[in-house]
């Protein structure tokens, strides 16, 4: 397996947001030197200057971490918490998260609550074995499909999914995807997989399914 490049890496914090600010303290000056410490592209103007997701959004930020290597940085803050998303790793993102929390406890004496982190992860990838390879049955059945449709383009399994049965619901994980990129040959075999993992678990969860498509 070959990554071509990392999509989306994205931690996310839940939290009641008003337990930051227990003494009704206003946010908007901290708000306006957020965006000024991450040099933030764009970002909200005052606290109630929502997008819409409802959040604050402050996107296309720079962030030095522990690589010491500037990357790209977003933050959504809602009412029951907080996003970073990078295009490296959660790893980064979580780093990220863990700055502005010290700093926001530095600078404004305000401490984040107790929280509970969910992840997810977008990686574009090469692998080696076709999807079909999970079953032996399944070439007959798509060259039956095929022969019905009457196309004479390739036809090939292009997708599995798995997921919770309480998808969609708050506080579900994300449904964990593998699927051929799409317009990409199938020569190519240029996939795209989502998973509500870590990076690096993604990746190691990504190479356990190719080498599951090598098993005869």
């Amino acid at each position: 397996m070959n990554v071509l490049f990392i999509g989306l890496a994205r931690t996310g914090w839940v939290f009641d947001l008003s337990l930051l600010s227990r003494g009704g303290m206003s946010l908007k000056g901290v708000v306006e030197e957020l965006a000024k410490r991450y040099n933030f592209a764009k970002a909200p103007k005052n606290e109630l200057d929502l997008d819409d997701q409802r959040s604050l959004g402050f996107r296309a930020g720079t962030f030095v971490g522990a690589r010491k290597v500037p990357i790209t940085v977003s933050l959504n803050i809602y009412s029951d918490g907080w996003t970073a998303d990078t295009m490296s790793s959660t790893d980064e993102s979580t780093e990220f998260l863990n700055d502005v929390t010290k700093w926001l406890e530095q600078a404004h004496k305000l401490t984040v609550p107790k929280h509970t982190v969910n992840y997810l992860s977008q990686i574009d990838f090469q692998c080696e074995m076709p999807l079909m390879n999970l079953n032996p049955f399944l070439k007959p059945y798509v060259k039956a499909i095929q022969e019905r449709i009457g196309s004479k383009s390739l036809l090939d399994v292009a997708a599995i999914q798995f997921w919770t049965e309480d998808l969609g619901k708050p506080g579900a994980p994300a449904a964990f995807r593998i699927e051929r990129k799409i317009s990409a040959p199938f020569s190519a075999n240029h996939y795209f997989s989502q998973a509500p993992l870590e990076t690096g678990n993604h990746i190691h969860t990504l190479e356990e399914f190719e080498e599951l498509l090598k098993q005869k």
